[in-house]
């Protein structure tokens, strides 16, 4: 029987980037693979790339799949998308034409939240504050231990219950906190007690917290939802991680409460992004500003090709796309 073809619709510098040798023989055993022939992406070439294809491969740089694409390829069942958010790829065509999407975004998220994790715990240790410290040559912890909270006996909130979410819940579980509070309308009681949180109102968490780490998706109803208001609420010192979009934090009602010096922040994300020239935050002592590492980089990018094929090994088993995607709930999407 003739083999599927799947059509890789990237540039070969993101299929170097994102697919170990590993993971691109396991697809080619599978299916009669396409790969990409260099670095310059247009309609015509993406077209071309998808023509009879039952499976497409997209990733950072592909263009949005139009119509004309799905025409070249009427026998088009499965898109194995090898970064996260796919908004911008995907259209009603799809759920007319019957094509399954699936996203890497899982594989993007064991990252993020291992940084955010490792953020945190530094923080609550009080480590940018030694570290300045003895930088210049000063042997003093005193000064800094009004700061350090150790995680013992803390409460954590975690904010949206994505995949980032979750795996920053599967993390803390490991240590012996108070709490773990979550803040997502969209779980169910039963659901977080499956997870093993405690599911609280934003401004509950926000005001119980020690830690407050957001992971929410970047959408209208989540722009600025950490707001002045909420801010207000957080406990002296404590600490606020955002490793997800700065759309959701009212970024000058933020700058105000670190200039008061009350609280911490560790920001991966902002908004704009990189912050204007002579933005507070590249000099407040009391904000850890990082240029939006968190994702994958280096090594960590492996993860998403694996994911990939893991995928295609599933539909072409017939068994289930563990990440598939739900078309009609985009808007709850990054």
């Amino acid at each position: 029987m003739t083999p599927p073809t799947a059509a890789f619709l990237v540039t070969k510098a993101m299929l170097d980037h994102c697919f170990a040798p590993r993971d691109l023989e396991r697809i080619g055993r599978r299916t009669a693979c396409r790969l990409p022939a260099g670095d310059a992406l247009t309609p015509e070439t993406q077209k071309d790339a998808a023509r009879g294809a039952e499976i497409i491969i997209t990733g950072w740089g592909t263009l949005p799949i139009t119509p004309a694409m799905l025409d070249a390829a009427p026998g088009l069942r499965l898109m194995c998308h090898s970064a996260g958010s796919i908004k911008h790829l995907v259209n009603e065509e799809f759920l007319a034409r019957g094509v399954r999407v699936c996203s890497a975004a899982r594989a993007l998220a064991t990252g993020v939240a291992e940084f955010a994790f490792g953020l945190m715990l530094v923080s609550m240790k009080a480590t940018w504050q030694l570290n300045d410290t003895t930088r210049t040559g000063i042997w003093k912890r005193d000064d800094a231990m009004e700061w350090i909270r150790e995680p013992y006996g803390a409460t954590v909130g975690i904010v949206g219950a994505s995949y980032v979410g979750r795996e920053m819940i599967r993390l803390c579980q490991n240590l012996e906190l108070e709490a773990i509070l979550l803040y997502d309308p969209y779980v169910s009681d039963d659901e977080a007690e499956r997870l093993g949180v405690v599911k609280v109102e934003l401004d509950e968490l926000m005001r119980r917290s020690d830690v407050v780490s957001l992971h929410t998706p970047a959408t209208e109803e989540c722009r600025h939802l950490i707001n002045a208001k909420r801010l207000a609420l957080m406990k002296d010192r404590a600490i606020f991680i955002n490793t997800a979009r700065g759309l959701c934090v009212d970024e000058q009602a933020l700058i105000a409460e670190l200039e008061s010096g009350r609280i911490m922040a560790c920001l991966d994300v902002t908004d704009p992004e990189p912050p204007e020239p002579g933005s507070p935050l590249y000099t407040l002592p009391n904000c850890i500003l990082t240029p939006h590492v968190a994702g994958a980089v280096k090594q960590n990018t492996h993860r998403q090709g694996a994911l990939v094929a893991d995928q295609i090994e599933a539909y072409l088993d017939g068994r289930d796309l563990p990440f598939e995607v739900n078309l009609s709930q985009l808007h709850r999407t990054a």
